[in-house]
C-alpha cells in the first residue's frame, strides 16, 4: 500500500511531528509512505517539496486582500499533481493545507476524477469553515450552514478588505463531498462531533488522538530546578500563548498573586511578553524550547500544568504534562477535558478563576496520584497511530 501524507510543514512543529511518526509507521509495517510538504527537517527520498517562497508570500497576499485562502498556488499545486499522477497513491492523507501553498479546488478536482481514496485528518476546524481553524472562542455556529460577516474575518487569517466565507464554505464542501471515500479523522472526540454537524455528508468520521513519544514524555529526574533557581516546594507550568492572551489576563494575575508560594514557570515567552511578567519575583520566563527532552525535564519536575486554553482541538500539552507524572487543570472548552480524567487533573467552568485557584490549592494539600504507566498505554503515539494503519486497510480493500 502508498500512501502519500500532505502537510504545510515535515519532521519539526507538532503536525510535522506527527507525519514523520506516521511516515515511520507505514515504513516499518512493510507499507510505502510518501510526503509532500511545503517546508521541511531533513525530508527522507520519499517527498517532494511544494512550491517556493515567492510563490508563498504572493499566496500570502491574496488570501490577506481577498480571504480566501488555498484558492492561490495554482502552478504549484499542478506540480504537485504530477507528482502524485507519478507514484500513483492507493490513498492521500491531509494534514494541515492552510499555510498558502496550494490550491485546494484544483487538488480535489483531480482527486475525485482519478477516484483516489481522501483521508483528512482535523488538527483543527479549518475543513468544514468558511476561513476560520477555531470558532470555540467567539461562539460562532454559522459554518453549520452558511458563513458570512465572519466576527474572526479581520483576526484570524485576517482579511483586509472582503468577507469571501460564504463562498469559501460553499466551495470547500462542494469539492470536499466529492472525494471519493472520504474519510475525516479527528483528533478528539470532540472536533469529530463537531463535524457531524457540518456540511461535509460524505465522509466517514473517526477519532484517533495524536500521540505522544513516552520514551520522552516520563517521569524522570533531571537537574530542571536546579538550572532556573528554583527554590520552593510548589512549582506550576504554563505556557506563553495561553496565559498571555488578553481574555486571560485576569487569570494569570490572580494565580501569580495567590501562589506567592510556589514557583510559576511560563515556557515560550517572547522578549515582549517577558517583559509582562517582570514585576512578580517568583515568575520564570523561558523562550520557546524546541527540544522534546528539555520539554519533558520541565514537565517532569512541575507539580501541576495550568492550560488556559479556550480553543483547542486536543491539547498535546495535557498528554505530555500527563505522561509526565504532573497533573492538569484545564478549562472545560473543546478537546481539553476529554484528556484529564478525575485522577490525573481537574476540568473547570471557562473563565472560573475562582475554581482554577481552589483546585490549585487542592493539589497544593493532597497531589494528584495516579498511574502513569495506564496514562501512557491511553496515549502513547505507536498505540495512537496503529488506528492509522486500521483505517487505511478498511480503505483499500
Amino acid at each position: 500500500m502508498k500512501v502519500l501524507q500532505i502537510n504545510a510543514v515535515y519532521g519539526y512543529k507538532s503536525t510535522g511531528i506527527i507525519v514523520k511518526d506516521i511516515e515511520s509507521l507505514l515504513n516499518n509495517n512493510g507499507h510505502t509512505a510518501y510526503v509532500a510538504y511545503q517546508t521541511a527537517v531533513n525530508p527522507l527520498d520519499n517527498s517532494y517539496k511544494i512550491g517556493n517562497v515567492p510563490d508563498y508570500k504572493f499566496h500570502a497576499v491574496y488570501s490577506r486582500v481577498f480571504g480566501k485562502q488555498a484558492y492561490a498556488s495554482k502552478l504549484a499545486t499542478k506540480g504537485l499533481i504530477r507528482y502524485i499522477m507519478s507514484i500513483s497513491p492507493d490513498i492521500v492523507h491531509f494534514h494541515n493545507l492552510h499555510s498558502n501553498y496550494i490550491n485546494l479546488n484544483m487538488l480535489c478536482d483531480y482527486l475525485a476524477k482519478s477516484k483516489i481514496p481522501v483521508v483528512i485528518t482535523m488538527h483543527d476546524c479549518w475543513c468544514f469553515t468558511g476561513k476560520c481553524t477555531h470558532y470555540a472562542a467567539v461562539k460562532c455556529d454559522k459554518w453549520q450552514s452558511t458563513c458570512g460577516n465572519c466576527p474572526q474575518n479581520k483576526n484570524e487569517q485576517a482579511s483586509l478588505f472582503f468577507d469571501c466565507t460564504n463562498k469559501v464554505l460553499k466551495d470547500k464542501t462542494e469539492h470536499l463531498n466529492k472525494l471519493h471515500k472520504l474519510t475525516l479523522v479527528g483528533c478528539s472526540e470532540w472536533i469529530s462531533n463537531e463535524a457531524k454537524k457540518s456540511l461535509i455528508k460524505n465522509a466517514d468520521i473517526h477519532v484517533v488522538y495524536n500521540g505522544v513519544d513516552t520514551s520522552i514524555f516520563t517521569p524522570h529526574k533531571n537537574n530542571f530546578k536546579e538550572k532556573y533557581n528554583l527554590k520552593k516546594d510548589f512549582t506550576i507550568l504554563g505556557f506563553a500563548n495561553k496565559w498571555c492572551l488578553d481574555i486571560n489576563k485576569d487569570a494569570a494575575e490572580k494565580i501569580i498573586q495567590h501562589n506567592k508560594d510556589a514557583d510559576i514557570v511560563i515556557v515560550g515567552c517572547t522578549k515582549e511578553q517577558e517583559k509582562l511578567f517582570e514585576i512578580y519575583e517568583n515568575l520564570t520566563c523561558i523562550g520557546y524550547v524546541n527540544d522534546r527532552q528539555e520539554l519533558a525535564d520541565i514537565y517532569a519536575l512541575s507539580d501541576v500544568f495550568i492550560n488556559l486554553t479556550h480553543a483547542d482541538t486536543l491539547p498535546t500539552v495535557n498528554m505530555e504534562s500527563i505522561c509526565c507524572g504532573t497533573p492538569v487543570i484545564t478549562y472545560n472548552c473543546c478537546g481539553s477535558p476529554e484528556l484529564v480524567d478525575s485522577d490525573s487533573g481537574y476540568v473547570v467552568k471557562e473563565n472560573d478563576v475562582d475554581s482554577l485557584l481552589l483546585r490549585i490549592k487542592q493539589i497544593k494539600e493532597k497531589p494528584l496520584l495516579f498511574d502513569v504507566k495506564e496514562k501512557q498505554k491511553r496515549f502513547d503515539k505507536n498505540t495512537c497511530y496503529n488506528k492509522y494503519l486500521d483505517i487505511y486497510n478498511s480503505i483499500h480493500k
